[in-house]
C-alpha cells in the first residue's frame, strides 16, 4: 500500500512538471512563436531532469523503484495530452486572428 503512496507522489509531481511545461510552451506560443521550437529543449531538460530525480533518489525513499518511476512517467505523459489539445486549439485561434488581419489589410 505505501508503494501506491509513492506512485501518487510521484505522479503528481509529474503533473506539476507537465505543467509547467505547458505554461513555458504557452508563453512562447502567444509572446513570440518564432522560437517556440526552442520551448522543446527546456521541456526536455525538466522532463529527463524529473525522472533522473527520481530514479536516483529510489534508494533513499521507502517506496519500491518501479512504483514511483512509472507514477513519474504517467504524470508527466497524461496531463499532456490535455495540453497539446490545449496548444493546439490556442494555435489555431492565433492563426484565425492572423488571417483575418491579413484579410483586412488586402481589402
Amino acid at each position: 500500500m505505501k508503494d501506491i503512496l509513492g506512485a501518487i507522489i510521484t505522479f503528481a509531481l509529474g503533473v506539476g512538471i507537465a505543467t509547467l511545461n505547458y505554461y513555458i510552451s504557452k508563453y512562447f506560443l502567444e509572446k513570440n512563436p518564432d522560437k517556440f521550437a526552442m520551448t522543446t529543449v527546456v521541456k526536455q531538460i525538466f522532463n529527463v531532469g524529473y525522472l533522473v530525480a527520481v530514479y536516483m533518489s529510489g534508494d533513499f525513499l521507502p517506496f519500491k523503484l518501479a512504483y514511483i518511476l512509472i507514477g513519474a512517467v504517467l504524470g508527466i505523459t497524461l496531463p499532456m495530452f490535455i495540453y497539446t489539445r490545449k496548444l493546439l486549439k490556442l494555435n489555431e485561434e492565433k492563426r484565425g486572428k492572423t488571417r483575418e488581419k491579413e484579410g483586412e489589410s488586402d481589402g
